[in-house]
This record gives structure tokens, C-alpha cells and sequence, in this order.
């Protein structure tokens, strides 16, 4: 009987020797990854059509790979997102609505996608926020992550005013350092550090780099505030809204006040943008030091879009409007090829099995994304449709209404669950903004009656709590 036993146990390890080897030898021959997620990103880039903002080394990123122009996020809202494109899972499957429910807690047996590179041989390492905060964050992904709370005594004195109650509004801080010191500052150097590490050690690796600005309060360093002179920004002019239900009008930050000047707004926006695109471009002159791009697949979004004071005052996130949902989505590297645009609409649950196509790997079942390599190698796709979805706050019924949107070829409809049933319809031809509700209009029925049947034949939200407008909800539920 022993000597059965020890034949046995010699399979077993022959078997896990080869299994282990197998899986050394594919991560050897698949490209590294370098995933870069932006805290509220909207699409005020150069490469995306803003010549006001100063974005080179993102546009040097999109110049060398492949640009999505439609991309959406699934939910308007940090942490949301986060899980939802970090698992490959629609929010309306994942039941997360709020900023404090962590991916493992919601999706207790999902491989996410720093996981599942972990578990294919690579080193997994992060930085910066990737998932929503520490709090939040899985351990399971990582074989290294860290995400401090920065040495730059300005930024942690705006960061510590903003989050101890109070004004709620938009603010902006010129720091007097270099940024060597912030949260994003610190966080690039590890990045990079780890790049060198893991290339010298020859082992493939997936590196999230993960920046927290151009998220609220507005802080970086003078000589990016100084890219802006005073009166260089100028707010656009507003087109007169016409038929938008009161429901559509909300975001994180209503009830505020709002900021002084609009324009002075959105200039600490567009310093803190051009800020992390610095930090990006060390991340990006680091692959070319070590000569990796042939080797390594480049990823940039963002985790939601941005509104900055459009309709009629609307700043932050947590709208269904494009402002709030239409992210940044570019691709570059290893497989993906240079100077392309694609303006089908898609998502960021696409994230996921793109990078588990690009990197050899089959990709895993369950997931609610497709790839998109087919789609940037130039394969025609044929109507796409992105879908999202948000809570609002009914402060009247002190209940949460759920808004689910389709994004079409050249128009979006949401619809809300309420009595009665109010609904929005825009076409981006000539509405890109999205200030003209025509949802009564007779050319619109036939793709109004298309976005109806797509959102029933989807799956209805899981129940759960939604984050409410800290200023509008009472005083006594605080």
C-alpha cells in the first residue's frame, strides 16, 4: 500500500511540476501589461478634440495605438465601475450602486482581472487607485500593491478639507513642489521601479498604475496651473435645454453651491489633467528606456466621465448624460496597431477579455464584454450599442430611482423608473451635448422603440443601495 502511495505522490508532483512549468512557459511568451486607470477622466484631451488642453503624452500614447471614441463605463460612479470593468460584470449583475462595497464582498468567487493574470504566471503588482481605496481593495489580485496617502503637506491638508464636511464645491490648489511628493507622484515611482525590477528578473508582469487626480479637490503643482493663464480657459456657451426631465438633472454634487467662476473651475480641471498626463508620459518614457513596447500591452481609461458646470451648472459625476458616462479608451503595445480610430460604441467591460485576447489567453466565460481585437485590427462590427446605468435621489419620495441608458450609432435613450415613466432621447448628430429631449419627436419612434427592446431583453438591476447627493439628503438620515 505505501509503495501505491508513493507512486501516487510521485504522479502528483510530476503533474504539478508540469502544470507549473506550462504555465512559466506561456506567461514567457505572452506580453506584459500596463493598465492605466484615471480617476474621472472625461474626454477634455487633445486626441479626443480639445485643442485647449495640454495632454501630450496621452496623445503620443493614442498616436501609437488605437483610440476609441465611443467608449462608455457601465456606471457613472468610482467604485461602481471599478468593479464592474475589474470583473468584466455589469453593475446590474454585481448589485454595486455605492463608493464601500468591495468586488470580493459582491462577487465572492470572481477571477478579476489582475487575478487572473496572477494566476497565469505573471507578476501582479498596483499602485494607485485601481480598485476604489484600501478599504476596498482585493488582496487576492496583487503580489504587491500600495496606495499611501502622499508626503505633499498641501495636497493632504485640500484633500483633508474637503473630505471633513462642508462646502462641497468644485476647489483647485496650486502646490508649491514638484508633484514628486503626491499620492500620484509617489505612486509613478513604483510603477516604474517595479518595471525595471520585473523586466531585469525576465518575468512578465500586469502593472496598474492607478492616479487619483483629476478627482476632486484640484491640486497640482504651479507650473501646470501656469499651462492655463488667467482668462485662457473660457467656458463654453450653453444651448437653451429644451423637454430635460428634473430627474436627469443630478450629479454627486448637487445641492452645492456653485464655484465662483465656471471658467476658473474648469482651469483647475484641465492643470490637474495635464498633470497626470506628466506622470503618465514617465510611465511612457520608461517602456521606451527599457525598450518594452513590443513586448507589452498598454491600456488607458477611465473609470467615468466628468461634467464641468454644462446644463445649466451640472459638476462632477453620476449622470446618465454623456458628459458623465463616455470615457477615454485607448490601446497600444504589443498586438495593437498604430494611428487607428474607432468610433463604435463600446465598453468598459470590454477591458477584460480584450487584454485576455491580446495576451494569448482564451478568453474566460461568464464575462459580459466582448474583445475588441477584431474590432481595432480593422474587422467591421455592425451596430453596436453601449449601455449604462445610475441612481438618482427623489428627495420628495426619500427614494432612489434607477436610470438605464442605450448608446446607439449617433443618439442615447434613458429611461427612468418612475410614475409615470419619464423618458430622454438624444440624437448626437446634431446634439452632441445633449441639451435637446427628443423623445416625442416622430423620426426618432423606430430607434426609440430599438433601445426599448434592447434594455427588455437585458437583466434588471439587482436591488440595492444607490449613493445619494451627500447635500440633498436630510439632515436626519446623515
Amino acid at each position: 500500500m505505501a509503495r501505491v502511495s508513493r507512486g501516487w505522490l510521485a504522479l502528483l508532483l510530476a503533474f504539478a511540476a508540469g502544470w507549473g512549468a506550462s504555465v512559466a512557459a506561456a506567461a514567457a511568451r505572452s506580453p506584459n501589461v500596463l493598465f492605466i486607470v484615471v480617476d474621472d477622466l472625461n474626454t477634455s484631451l487633445g486626441c479626443y478634440g480639445n485643442p485647449a488642453v495640454k495632454s501630450p503624452a496621452i496623445d503620443r500614447l493614442a498616436a501609437r495605438g488605437v483610440r476609441f471614441d465611443r467608449a462608455y463605463c457601465q456606471y457613472p460612479l468610482c467604485n461602481p465601475s471599478r468593479v464592474s470593468f475589474l470583473s468584466g460584470i455589469r453593475p446590474e449583475s454585481t448589485g454595486v450602486y455605492v463608493l464601500t462595497t468591495a468586488a470580493r464582498t459582491a462577487l465572492p468567487n470572481a477571477v478579476l482581472l489582475p487575478q487572473f493574470f496572477r494566476e497565469r504566471g505573471y507578476f501582479s503588482g498596483g499602485a494607485g487607485k485601481v480598485f476604489h481605496n484600501n478599504r476596498v481593495n482585493d488582496a487576492t489580485s496583487w503580489d504587491f500593491y500600495e496606495d499611501g496617502e502622499g508626503a505633499d503637506p498641501q495636497e493632504k491638508a485640500a484633500i483633508s478639507s474637503r473630505y471633513g464636511g462642508g462646502d462641497g464645491r468644485p476647489a483647485w490648489h496650486e502646490l508649491d513642489g514638484d508633484g514628486s511628493q503626491t499620492r500620484d507622484g509617489l505612486n509613478t515611482s513604483t510603477i516604474v521601479r517595479l518595471m525595471q525590477e520585473r523586466t531585469a528578473a525576465g518575468a512578465p508582469f500586469f502593472l496598474a498604475a492607478g492616479f487619483h487626480k483629476p478627482h476632486l479637490p484640484w491640486t497640482a503643482p504651479r507650473r501646470f496651473f501656469d499651462l492655463y493663464p488667467g482668462g485662457s480657459v473660457v467656458a463654453p456657451a450653453e444651448p437653451a435645454m429644451s423637454l430635460v426631465p428634473a430627474v436627469a438633472l443630478q450629479t454627486e454634487l448637487s445641492g452645492f453651491e456653485q464655484p465662483a467662476s465656471r471658467a476658473d473651475a474648469m482651469r483647475g480641471y484641465y492643470a490637474c489633467i495635464s498633470f497626470t498626463d506628466h506622470q503618465i508620459g514617465l510611465l511612457l518614457d520608461e517602456l521606451d528606456r527599457l525598450r518594452l513596447w513590443e513586448s507589452t500591452v498598454v491600456v488607458l481609461l477611465s473609470d467615468n466621465g466628468f461634467h464641468l458646470g454644462d446644463h445649466g451648472g451640472m459638476w462632477s459625476k453620476l449622470s446618465a448624460f454623456d458628459a458623465a458616462t463616455r470615457v477615454p479608451l485607448i490601446f497600444a503595445g504589443a498586438g495593437v496597431p498604430a494611428g487607428r480610430v474607432v468610433r463604435d460604441s463600446v465598453e468598459l467591460i470590454d477591458i477584460y477579455p480584450t487584454l485576455a485576447d491580446l495576451c494569448g489567453f482564451d478568453v474566460p466565460s461568464g464575462l459580459h464584454g466582448k474583445s475588441l481585437v477584431s474590432l481595432m485590427r480593422g474587422a467591421a462590427a455592425g451596430p453596436a450599442h453601449a449601455f449604462s446605468i445610475v441612481g438618482h435621489y427623489n428627495v420628495a419620495a426619500d427614494r432612489d430611482v434607477v436610470g438605464r441608458t442605450v448608446i446607439g450609432p449617433d443618439w442615447r435613450y434613458t429611461t427612468w423608473a418612475t410614475e409615470p415613466a419619464t423618458s430622454e432621447f438624444y440624437r448626437h448628430t446634431d446634439d452632441r451635448g445633449e441639451y435637446v429631449n427628443q423623445i416625442g419627436e416622430a423620426a426618432a419612434q423606430a430607434q426609440i422603440r430599438q433601445a426599448e427592446s434592447l434594455l427588455r431583453a437585458a437583466p434588471a438591476p439587482k436591488p440595492g443601495p444607490m449613493n445619494r447627493p451627500r447635500a440633498m439628503v436630510p439632515a436626519a438620515r446623515k
